[in-house]
């Protein structure tokens, strides 16, 4: 059934920047100042604190190394995102299958990086190989179920020359990607430290970016 009203664009009242945004670029980008705004506010002239600032919008920057952004996405397609995918919103039945998502009320037009954000696939540092170890075999299974749904409607789509989101969920970018989403203003220094180590390796230590960035002003 088609509708008989306008298409009407609705404001993300949780956003930094409610919108409309053309680009996910801008959509990263005004979450990331709005985040760091924040966290100067919570910890003014701690030099810790502006590090994981600037580390977290430094991020941002490294889009054609790291991908943090798909470039061949940048103006859309922008699919529905739940914004709250965890085990509680999902309905199974006794054999485990899933057969419903609930609580939509967050749900919004997202870029795919946002799509790929899912808290349930990301490993905890504090574990060891052993214990990681079915999560990263549960986050292999879903990315290869996307991939099998991409490659059975690749005739019918019309972006097929685009980044699927299978592959940007099994890179490194969607780990950074996941930390920076889910970082509140209080945790964002931890978060920092995890980004920090994908951008900078074994090349600088907190330390040395505390030099650097702890004596910058945040613009």
């Amino acid at each position: 059934m088609q509708s008989q009203r306008n298409t009407e664009s609705i404001p993300m009242a949780w956003h930094h920047t409610p919108g409309p945004l053309e680009t996910s670029l801008e959509y990263v980008y005004n979450r990331q100042q709005g985040a760091n705004r924040e966290i100067v506010a919570l910890h003014p002239n701690d030099v810790d604190w502006l590090t994981a600032c600037r580390v977290l919008k430094t991020a941002l920057a490294h889009i054609s190394l790291y991908n943090i952004v798909v470039e061949d996405r940048v103006r859309g397609l922008f699919p529905i995102c739940h914004l709250d995918l965890h085990f509680g919103n999902l309905l199974s039945d006794e054999e485990y299958s899933l057969t419903g998502v609930i609580d939509w009320s967050d749900a919004q037009a997202d870029p795919i990086e946002q799509l790929s954000v899912c808290p349930a696939l990301n490993i905890f540092p504090g574990l060891n190989e052993e214990k990681n170890g079915p999560i990263i075999e549960f986050k292999t299974l879903v990315v290869q179920f996307v991939k099998g749904i991409e490659e059975e409607k690749a005739n019918e789509a019309n972006n097929r020359d685009l980044t699927q989101l299978s592959t940007y969920m099994a890179s490194a970018s969607a780990e950074i990607t996941c930390h920076q989403y889910m970082a509140s203003p209080k945790g964002s220094l931890w978060a920092a430290k995890r980004v920090a180590k994908p951008i900078y390796g074994k090349h600088a230590t907190w330390e040395q970016l505390k030099k650097v960035y702890g004596c910058m002003s945040l613009l």
